[in-house]
């Protein structure tokens, strides 16, 4: 009876040495580095996968995240560069690298940096080279999304925009505004769709149709252009034409 005890009381103190482990959070720091130059890579998202908990590196590519759990997953992306996941496994100091996905490279256009040539589709339907727009834009085009192989488009932007992440099982597009997650506003062919049915509207959005996909980024445009409730951003998809 008396073993019967120990072996009980033994049993419930691993149990609860487990749980403490399995649920311990940690405050962790660390780098985001360019891997060729070794320099460090100012507004990288690193997120805790699959939950709001994360941020950016600041101007010189450092982070610190508080309460991360011992068992989770870090997720660090930039535009234009590969997205990397590394295991927490109780460490609190990380370093970083990330290299260019050349693929990636070749299907982002940012405003004021490349592809003067480009047009973007603004809020009224016009055309415009994205140049004498006075916003960030990026611009997906849709064969990169079907490229990519995802089933849900807002996957398929991870890393093609910057300061972006996707949470849910059902991925919702979030910007990363002052170290928190802001959710876009996504607008299909002009018309903005509700946010109580973003899940729906993402679950029935196939990706074969689309033409392209534009994201704006600078809350006092978004709000000009689509009005309030827009601080976060504009994802703009426009589909094919029939």
């Amino acid at each position: 009876m008396r073993k019967m005890k120990k072996l009980t009381t033994l049993l419930a103190v691993l149990l609860f040495a487990t749980l403490q482990c399995a649920f311990a959070q940690s405050t962790i720091f660390g780098s985001v580095v360019d891997a060729k130059t070794g320099s460090g890579i100012p507004g990288a998202s690193v997120i805790v996968k699959g939950t709001i908990i994360g941020g950016t590196t600041n101007s010189s590519g450092n982070f610190a995240i508080m309460n991360v759990p011992n068992d989770a997953t870090l997720q660090i992306s930039f535009v234009g560069d590969k997205t990397v996941e590394i295991e927490v496994e109780n460490q609190t100091r990380f370093s970083v690298k990330l290299e260019p996905d050349v693929q990636l490279l070749g299907e982002v256009t940012v405003t004021a940096d490349r592809n003067q040539g480009e047009t973007v589709t603004t809020a009224m339907g016009i055309e415009r080279n994205p140049l004498t727009l006075p916003y960030a834009v990026s611009v997906i085009s849709g064969d990169a999304i079907r490229s990519s192989g995802e089933i849900f488009f807002p996957r398929a932007l991870v890393g093609r925009v910057p300061n972006y992440l996707i949470m849910g099982e059902i991925p919702i597009p979030y910007s990363m505004r002052r170290g928190f997650p802001c959710p876009y506003l996504i607008v299909l062919d002009g018309v903005p769709i509700n946010r109580d049915t973003v899940e729906d509207f993402i679950m029935g959005l196939n990706p074969e149709i689309i033409e392209s996909v534009t994201v704006l980024r600078g809350s006092s445009t978004a709000t000009i252009l689509y009005g309030s409730g827009t601080g976060c951003g504009v994802i703009v998809i426009t589909l094919k034409k029939r």
